[in-house]
């Protein structure tokens, strides 16, 4: 079978070092190769071996798709149990189709793409068994309070304009904003605002860690991998699609400490009609922890163990181009913080943008079809020159209809097709009967409201097109 040839591991296993007020350590086993996990907190921390391991483990999914086993040297529970195996399916789902059928980079060496005959539901799915030997039960319902939130931030539109608005419907001091440094240079995309963020606000909390460093050594390891390619820079990683539950496993400390009832993602629009099955295989183009479902999922299984606390997004009606409009206009202080770039660099003391990656092109996209400059988020006078050029050349991640729409409004290609137009507005998602219907109702409303004064009415998906319901 095609997955006996890709395995590279016999086992993997994950192991807790020391907790300590601070710090977490622990260690990934890939066989011979082990790696030391390092998460250092800005602040005092309460955690237990339980939630601890928890952590360690969010890293090591990414690879399980490549071992036998996966053994988990600490106590979990038979809800941690299930979500875990959940979460290993899922994952070898998204490296099977998204990494290694529908590669964007050529990471993976030609003897191990799978033949027609090789994608079936067995190879998709994986083999890895989970072994776990110490069986606990979870411990009482944590206290929440559902007036706190925590706005998982990255210096990106979605997370600054969510903290925009929370900090203008909420109490100031009921939200939270926790950021994740990785080590490496993805932490200069968040610097800018973290900084501002620490110089204006309260409640800032931050992890250190040597993740990425991890991911790095992983790759090392993948006998399917072409280890000539991953020191190359690009815009997506060679095989880790699960990255976010890193970050709200680690989170978990403070929303204990805290009493925070809420957990705020950044999930953009993503139109549903480009997410089909491939060949009959669910998958989620590798951003399943970007999606409802994923947040439905964590929800459910945080409900189950205890943790009240609810996973949402509340930019998930609106596109990239509205999310810009609006921080651009009602939150200018915010917006002059964004940094949404693979290969940021500083100079000077001041972190630049390099313009070129795909990120960057479709925020120089967003920010001029919405009327903005981007100079004020230090892009150069030859980005914006050159950005009809990179463009052609580009392949965005963006939604068809999103991209044709933003071009349209600058010029660089005509907008004749009126069934575009439901970008500019807020859309019904197919999991729901009403806008913003995923957010909890103490917010909704006036979350309503801000993104109504910004929008073109509201639209919902009838015989495959987006239809406007609302003015």
């Amino acid at each position: 079978m095609y997955i006996d040839n890709i395995i590279s591991f016999n086992s993997i296993e994950v192991s807790i070092d020391k907790i300590e007020k601070r710090r977490i350590t622990g260690y990934i086993k890939l066989d011979d190769f082990s790696y030391r996990l390092i998460f250092t907190y800005a602040e005092d921390i309460d955690v237990d071996r339980n939630i601890a391991g928890l952590i360690l483990t969010m890293p090591a999914i990414n690879y399980t798709y490549f071992s036998r086993k996966l053994l988990l040297n600490f106590p979990v529970s038979q809800r941690d149990i299930k979500l875990i195996r959940d979460f290993m399916v899922i994952n070898a789902h998204e490296v099977f189709i998204n990494k290694i059928i529908n590669r964007r980079y050529d990471y993976i060496k030609p003897e191990f793409i799978p033949a027609e005959s090789d994608i079936n539901k067995e190879n998709a799915d994986g083999i890895t068994e989970l072994v776990c030997p110490e069986i606990v039960k979870d411990e009482n319902p944590w206290i929440t309070y559902r007036e706190k939130v925590a706005i998982m931030s990255s210096g990106g539109k979605e997370s600054l304009l969510a903290f925009g608005i929370f900090n203008e419907i909420n109490r100031s001091e009921n939200n939270y904003a926790f950021y994740f440094e990785e080590s490496g240079s993805h932490w200069l995309t968040a610097k800018t605002a973290y900084d501002y963020y620490r110089n204006n606000f309260g409640n800032v909390m931050k992890v250190w860690s040597n993740t990425d460093r991890f991911y790095h050594e992983a790759l090392k390891h993948l006998k399917i991998i072409r280890q000539e390619m991953i020191d190359i820079r690009s815009d997506d990683y060679p095989i880790q699609v699960f990255i976010f539950p890193l970050y709200i496993f680690l989170l978990l400390p403070m929303i204990r400490k805290y009493k925070i009832g809420n957990i705020i993602m950044g999930d953009e629009f993503d139109d549903p009609r480009g997410m089909e099955d491939y060949k009959g295989l669910k998958y989620y183009y590798g951003i399943f922890d970007q999606t409802y479902d994923f947040n439905r999922m964590i929800s459910a299984y945080f409900r189950d163990k205890g943790i009240n606390s609810e996973v949402y997004s509340i930019v998930y009606p609106v596109t990239g181009y509205v999310e810009e409009k609006i921080l651009m206009e009602r939150y200018r202080n915010l917006f002059l913080q964004q940094r949404s770039c693979h290969s940021c660099h500083e100079k000077d003391g001041v972190i630049y943008p390099c313009g070129k990656c795909s990120k960057c092109l479709g925020i120089l996209l967003f920010i001029e079809s919405a009327g903005g400059d981007p100079r004020d988020i230090m892009y150069s006078d030859t980005d914006i020159r050159l950005l009809g050029r990179r463009l052609l050349k580009s392949r965005l991640r963006l939604d068809p209809d999103e991209r044709q729409y933003a071009e349209s409004k600058i010029g660089f290609s005509d907008n004749k097709n009126m069934e575009i137009n439901h970008v500019a507005g807020m859309h019904i998602m197919p999991y729901e009967k009403d806008v913003l219907s995923a957010v909890p109702e103490n917010f909704r409303p006036s979350i309503k409201k801000i993104l109504s004064g910004y929008t073109d009415g509201t639209y919902e998906l009838k015989d495959n097109a987006w239809v406007r319901v609302q003015k």
